[in-house]
């Protein structure tokens, strides 16, 4: 069976490889050079770009393609969350700095297995009071696994969601689930009217049926070819977001870079965030252009599918790691924005605790290159003049140089290397598809978490059963920190519990880290205010949005 989470995740990587355009942030600090060359590495990261001091008008945000659906629950790809991360306010609130508290609702826990939720008081855009019995709806439609939503797994640990009064409700837990909270800051604590989505029935988040929700902002109008047109929600509820200073916003649907460049530089397009956009350089030296980095957030890697053979050996795996061209990778394809690793995942996802993860990712070392090593443990494994097999796409240009990469890493110390090419469209098999994971060893993959920690991502590749385990590796040191960390309340002791699992994580090179990109935002010197961090898939991004007066 295929899990919903990992079809959800991987859709939107594939498509932004294939088009090498839109999301991510980076800040105001050393950037890539016009030539497309690298600078040195960006370390001063920003969360914030500068406040507005001007009204926008009307803005229009790329997205690397048309939104195909507002339904939360259906939100698997980049540009559908974009938009419901403001149209629709989740439980609790992740914030520009990828950390969450309080959102529509504040709550408290009476025990282990138990969390209360007030919600906090709100109308929907219709002026109806949001209730309980519109978050209960809303939690339980997530957490049906036949409610053609891609959320169900997350909600594994829910014994029952019940009203408990007109503004109150309770989740009853099966065992104690500290990651749930982080899940319910993100789509999947998304909250939508019920009486709005019963009478919508399957037309309910589709371009004729709309949503009907409680965020900072409401929808206008949606066309196909036309975009998602948004104006601010002058009720909101919530007075501490500032009040977005535009008139509207539309997100539309911008697949390839010289046309995102051009509007960037003309100003027909407003903004957008982008990974391994090929006119980084260009865009980063034009004077009509701001281009801002955030820490990183996503990680680019190579999934390990490989259950026998070379790869399936840890000292082939840190062979390979340590013959591999990451400046290279970070220059090529990310333009300079990017870091060599020390681990799956940079700081962009310290959203609690960062000393300690900080600490836990610096005692690590820098994966750097050392063909000496390399060419030594490749012998200790008896591995010189094996073969191994890499899943990728040609026609997607940023996924298949990484892949390459590692072909070029592999070879060079005596591995032998079997490309497996398919087209676009059947790359996610890899991802989806038994069959095709365990036809390749290996395959490039840019991933994510739903909240700012390294298990929301560690947990699918590193636990029995995971979504995105195809290699099936287990390790019971890695299992047990990860289980004391998802029924842990404290913040410190479950970060130190994920950083131990980290470590062997890292040592096993369960995947093997590429780059870690950073976070990548870019607007015409008109507009400013968007976040520098991945929160725009998640938190109240564009209420921050406004014009500088240029």
């Amino acid at each position: 069976m295929v899990n919903p989470q990992t079809r959800r995740r991987l859709l939107g990587v594939i498509a932004l490889g294939a088009t090498v355009a839109l999301t991510a942030a980076c800040g105001g600090a050393a950037a890539p050079n016009p030539s497309g060359g690298s600078s040195a590495p960006t370390s001063n990261f920003v969360v914030d770009t500068p406040v507005p001091t001007a009204d926008a008008g009307d803005v229009v945000w790329a997205t690397y393609r048309e939104t195909q659906t507002l339904d939360p629950i259906q939100g698997f790809d980049y540009p559908e969350q974009t938009a419901d991360s403001i149209l629709c306010d989740s439980l609790l609130r992740q914030k520009n700095d990828m950390s969450y508290g309080p959102g529509l609702a504040s709550y408290t826990a009476p025990s282990p297995t138990e969390f209360d939720f007030t919600l906090n008081t709100a109308t929907f855009w219709d002026g109806t009071p949001v209730t309980a019995e519109d978050a209960v709806f809303s939690l339980k439609r997530a957490a049906d696994p036949n409610g053609g939503g891609f959320y169900s797994t997350v909600f594994s640990r829910v014994k029952s969601i019940d009203v408990t009064g007109d503004k109150t409700f309770k989740i009853t837990l099966s065992q104690p689930d500290y990651w749930l909270l982080g899940e319910l800051s993100s789509t999947p604590g998304e909250i939508v009217q019920k009486k709005y989505a019963e009478a919508k029935g399957k037309d309910f988040g589709t371009v004729s049926g709309g949503v009907m929700c409680s965020g900072p902002f409401k929808l206008d109008s949606w066309q196909t070819g036309k975009g998602v047109k948004m104006v601010p929600n002058p009720t909101y509820w919530d007075a501490t977001l500032p009040k977005p200073k535009l008139t509207s916003l539309t997100l539309i649907g911008t697949p390839d870079d010289a046309t995102l460049t051009a509007g960037l530089k003309t100003g027909a397009i407003d903004g957008t965030y982008a990974i391994a956009l090929s006119t980084l350089g260009q865009l980063s030296a034009d004077p009509n252009v701001k281009v801002y980095q955030g820490a990183p957030f996503l990680a680019a890697a190579m999934v390990i599918s490989a259950t026998k053979g070379p790869l399936a050996d840890p000292k082939v795996r840190q062979a390979v790691s340590l013959a591999l061209d990451r400046p290279g990778i970070i220059n090529t394809v990310f333009k300079g924005a990017g870091h060599i690793p020390h681990a799956l995942q940079g700081e962009g996802v310290w959203g609690t605790s960062k000393a300690i993860f900080a600490a836990g990712y610096a005692a690590l070392p820098e994966m750097t290159q050392d063909m000496a090593k390399a060419k030594d443990l490749i012998t200790q494994a008896g591995a010189v003049g094996q073969n191994i097999t890499i899943g990728t796409s040609s026609g997607i240009t940023s996924l298949n140089t990484e892949a390459l990469a590692f072909k070029s890493a592999a070879e060079s110390i005596g591995l032998k290397v079997t490309i497996q090419n398919v087209s676009p469209s059947n790359f996610i098999n890899y991802f989806i598809d038994p069959k095709a994971y365990g036809s390749v060893d290996a395959f490039p993959t840019s991933n994510y978490g739903d909240y700012a920690d390294p298990s929301a991502l560690g947990k699918t590749l590193a636990m029995k059963g995971g979504s995105q385990n195809f290699s099936g590796w287990t390790n019971p040191e890695v299992t047990a920190a990860y289980e004391a960390a998802r029924g842990e309340a404290d913040d410190a002791k479950r970060a130190a519990d994920v950083v131990a699992a980290q470590k062997i994580i890292t040592d096993q090179l369960v995947w093997v880290p590429l780059v870690a990109p950073n976070n990548v935002v870019i607007m015409n010197k008109k507009v400013t205010g968007a976040p520098a961090t991945f929160v725009y898939m998640f938190g109240p991004w564009a209420a921050y949005l406004g014009g500088t007066g240029a």
